[in-house]
């Protein structure tokens, strides 16, 4: 939509609409969310149930913020940032021990583009193995690299959703990446010498 020189996102319109009283506009801004704020819970819990609690908390806690954003406010970033901020806080209270993502799981985190052949073929060995290595990286790190590799997010997106600058997003994805390389070191190389 244009409106004087520059462009008003979904977002705002739903949230412009709710401040006027529109009930059914955070219904809408709910659906339009959901799926990437569960997606990113569960990559930070890692257990389907933990990460259905952390979506209905995230959404329960826009719906009281929602009268006090302007036009300026990216509700993405903010959605993340107080997912991430839940999911964390959660850890620490349950003193969580880390699981394996299972495929399905990762399936999730993917979203609606695992229905795309590149995505459907990381059910492969391969992609087995690269889904173990991320597992295995430092919280931090592991956040970073999914919201870049998986989510698709800037490297200014991951530093609103996370607080932290955009120097720091390059420095965990930069250390993530090292880990990723030295955990996989030959293992990718060997599977597709034994493909062809």
């Amino acid at each position: 939509m244009q409106q004087t020189g520059f462009v008003v996102t979904e977002d705002e319109v739903l949230i412009s609409r709710f401040q006027r009283g529109e009930d059914e506009a955070f219904d809408r801004l709910m659906a339009i969310h959901t799926d990437k704020i569960f997606a990113l819970a569960w990559g930070v819990l890692q257990n389907r149930e933990d990460a259905m609690d952390a979506t209905q908390e995230v959404f329960i806690k826009m719906h009281g913020a929602l009268g006090r954003f302007s036009a300026s406010d990216n509700l993405n970033a903010w959605l993340y940032r107080v997912c991430l901020n839940h999911c964390i806080d959660r850890k620490r209270r349950a003193k969580w021990t880390s699981a394996e993502l299972s495929d399905a799981d990762w399936e999730r985190l993917r979203g609606s583009e695992s229905d795309e052949p590149e995505f459907r073929a990381c059910q492969n060995e391969v992609g087995r193995i690269i889904r173990s290595a991320v597992d295995k990286l430092p919280e931090r790190q592991r956040l970073v690299f999914i919201l870049r590799h998986y989510k698709l997010l800037s490297i200014n997106e991951i530093g609103e959703a996370i607080g932290c600058t955009p120097g720091a997003v390059k420095a965990h994805l930069s250390r993530a990446t090292a880990h990723m390389r030295d955990r996989l070191k030959g293992t990718v190389i060997l599977e597709s010498s034994e493909v062809d």
